[in-house]
């Protein structure tokens, strides 16, 4: 497999779970807020970290569809 075919794969699977989770805010738990989609889930975790520290947030939530892939960031706001 060419490097641009592989590339091709991970960039369409990375939209197609991008997507998936960008479809489905309404499917948290009723007391967390959607916040938005982060390429990756230490991105979504700095950004979580950082709602709670500045005291915007109790706590966070990172929902993950693949280990590397897009994470949608959820917070309870005080």
């Amino acid at each position: 497999m060419s490097i641009r075919k592989a590339f091709s794969a991970v960039a369409v699977a990375g939209v197609v779970a991008g997507g998936a989770l960008a479809a489905a805010p309404g499917a948290q738990a009723a007391t967390y807020t959607y916040v938005g989609v982060y390429p990756t889930a230490a991105a979504c975790n700095t950004a979580g970290q950082a709602y709670v520290n500045s005291q915007q947030a109790v706590t966070y939530f990172c929902d993950t569809t693949t280990p590397t892939g897009p994470a949608r960031l959820s917070v309870v706001l005080r």
